[in-house]
């Protein structure tokens, strides 16, 4: 049943009940907050009154769990929030105002954590009606959009430049005939061209992956069984083993997460220690997800590199191994587009262990 709202329903009389019909089928979250005053009368603090399900959705409770709840006595860190002194601005000078915030807490009416646009009008005396928009994917996409830019302008630069040089040194030597410097400055040509193509191709390839698209149930420890039949060659060259536990179905993007699974078995073969390459997958549930884990004995990420290791063209190794630093980063947006998390760390005795989560939903897949 429905909280009451006895200063909304004060306001409107009778037109309450359109308000809740048209509010409660708003897709994003709608709320009516009421200013608390002091015996000096100063706004100290806000009641939450009508509260949509969008609203309740957000928040992760109930919309009964939202009425009457007060928000700086429930969380007194609040006071210092921006939301709350703009609806404090709001009701004081009866002018709308919008803020942006990025939340990562557990506010006073539940846990929130993104990137969120708030809309305070003035709503009736000491009301105000918020408007709240995610827009946690969007400044993503556009931080990482930034990101491109400033990599790709940086990355491709050096390699181009390099080729301008080297046809100009062998426009002047061709005059004579080709010999041996002209082999070694055609060489470069190809090689620097090369470079400069497999970062083109890395940035196609990063920008392809930006939604899960239509999910459907995926049995990891098939998909991990057809990764490694398509690895075959490799772990042969290499003398690798691939040992896999029983991982579970999960809901997601077959292609997707194959890939995922696809970079990280190829990173570690690529970046072995003088030891065969040993790589070992499990999964475990915990907290209502699964955490993936892909841990091998190579020569590790270095520990300073932290989250950069999942940054757009970032080499751990610098030139010493081929490629063009893309891969951790597509298993990162990847990852996360399927709501998840990735990070990496050391094994013991040397190595290095990528752990992942997906939402759990589904048991471990029978064999």
């Amino acid at each position: 049943m429905r909280p009451t709202d006895v200063r909304l329903e004060e306001l409107l009389g009778t037109g309450v009940a359109a308000f809740y019909a048209s509010f409660d089928l708003a897709p994003d979250p709608v709320g009516v907050s009421w200013a608390i005053r002091d015996v000096a009368g100063t706004i100290c603090d806000f009641e939450a009154g009508y509260g949509n399900p969008a609203m309740a959705r957000l928040f992760g409770v109930s919309v009964e769990q939202i009425s009457g709840r007060r928000y700086v006595e429930e969380a007194p860190a609040f006071s210092e929030d921006d939301t709350f002194k703009t609806m404090r601005e709001v009701v004081e000078s009866g002018v709308p105002a919008v803020v942006e915030t990025v939340v990562n807490r557990a506010g006073p009416i539940g846990p929130l954590s993104g990137v969120f646009a708030y809309r305070s009008i003035p709503f009736g005396r000491d009301g105000v009606l918020n408007m709240v928009s995610d827009i946690t994917v969007q400044r993503r996409m556009e931080t990482e959009l930034e990101r491109y830019a400033k990599v790709a302008a940086h990355d491709l630069r050096e390699p181009l430049m390099a080729i301008k040089l080297f046809v100009e040194q062998l426009a002047r030597r061709l005059e004579h005939g080709r010999d041996e410097d002209n082999e070694r400055l055609i060489e470069l040509l190809r090689r620097t061209g090369g470079r400069a193509r497999l970062l083109v191709d890395g940035i196609l390839e990063y920008a392809r992956y930006d939604a899960v698209g239509e999910a459907e149930t995926v049995d990891l420890g098939v998909l991990v069984s057809d990764v490694r039949d398509s690895l075959s060659a490799a772990l042969l060259e290499t003398r690798a083993t691939v040992e896999v536990a029983e991982l579970p179905s999960v809901a997601g993007n077959p292609s997707q997460l194959s890939r995922v699974f696809q970079n990280l078995i190829a990173n570690s073969l690529k970046f072995r220690s003088r030891e065969p390459p040993r790589v070992t997958i499990g999964a475990e549930e915990s907290d209502g997800v699964w955490l993936l884990s892909v841990e091998d004995n190579g020569v590790g990420i270095p520990d300073e590199l932290g989250d950069d290791a999942f940054a757009m063209f970032k080499r751990a190794h610098g030139e010493e191994y081929g490629g063009c630093g893309i891969g951790l980063a597509v298993c990162r947006k990847i990852v996360e587009a399927h709501g998840g998390t990735i990070a990496a760390s050391p094994v013991p005795g040397g190595g290095t262990a990528i752990r992942f989560t997906l939402p759990a939903g589904s048991r471990p897949a029978s064999r």
